[in-house]
């Protein structure tokens, strides 16, 4: 017991970054950031705010008739697109070199990781998941976003599609961590409840709820369509009887 403590102890006082478990090995040479964390997360914000302020001009010059509920979930395939395309995309291109980034989104990425170490170890899982993400879902919310202006008729089966796709990815993206905590003794996260709580969780969690929800609306959607042919095709088969 006394060795395995001391090991800890050793790998907690020679450790060069923040992360967790403590003897991660890192893509790239560490470097700190020297942003606060109060101006990534601003900025963060203010970005994707001037991104969904465009989109709702845009969307509301284009269909003035889209109902309030529409053009919410617009502005949700815009954001979680562009999430999807430039955000995580920026990971995938850089992921061997993550440790050391210092831009925007690398200093971003380096303070999300304080909740999920496998961002800045270019995780096996991750890569292929998030991969998938990129190439996939992120293109195909631009184009469930362009169907709901349009109303395609084509829309509800891509909208189910690519919510299915982002709530099954980010169940599996947050079960393997927990379960490596629970299985192997492996936490990726720091042990300050706010890394946990609001990083990992709560953050995620939207990537759930939100997907299920669109989901649903699609699923219920497709059995609307279904209700007026039968009826229609009911009242034909009754003329004919009589």
């Amino acid at each position: 017991m006394n060795r395995i403590w001391n090991k800890y102890m050793t790998v907690a006082v020679t450790s060069k970054h923040p992360y967790y478990p403590l003897d991660v090995k890192l893509s790239g040479e560490y470097v700190e950031n020297d942003w606060s964390v109060s101006f990534l997360i601003t900025a963060f914000g203010a970005l994707w705010t001037l991104v969904l302020g465009v989109t709702l001009v845009a969307v509301r010059r284009v269909n003035r008739r889209l109902s309030a509920a529409d053009q919410g979930l617009v502005l949700w395939f815009v954001l979680t697109g562009s999430i999807h395309i430039f955000f995580e995309g920026y990971f995938i291109y850089n992921h061997a070199r993550m440790a050391s980034m210092q831009d925007f989104f690398g200093q971003l990425w380096k303070e999300y990781a304080l909740s999920d170490s496998r961002y800045m170890s270019s995780d096996p899982f991750l890569l292929t998941i998030e991969s998938w993400t990129v190439i996939l879902w992120g293109p195909l919310s631009y184009v469930v976003a362009i169907f709901i202006v349009k109303d395609s008729p084509f829309r509800h089966s891509v909208q189910a599609l690519v919510s299915t796709g982002e709530f099954y990815g980010n169940l599996l993206y947050l079960l393997t961590s927990l379960l490596d905590e629970k299985f192997s003794g492996i936490s990726y996260y720091r042990p300050e409840p706010f890394y946990f709580w609001v990083y990992f969780v709560f953050m995620n969690s939207i990537w759930l709820f939100v997907p299920a929800y669109c989901l649903y609306d699609s699923v219920m959607a497709s059995a609307r369509s279904f209700v007026a042919p039968r009826s229609i095709e009911r009242g034909i088969n009754r003329k004919k009887i009589r």
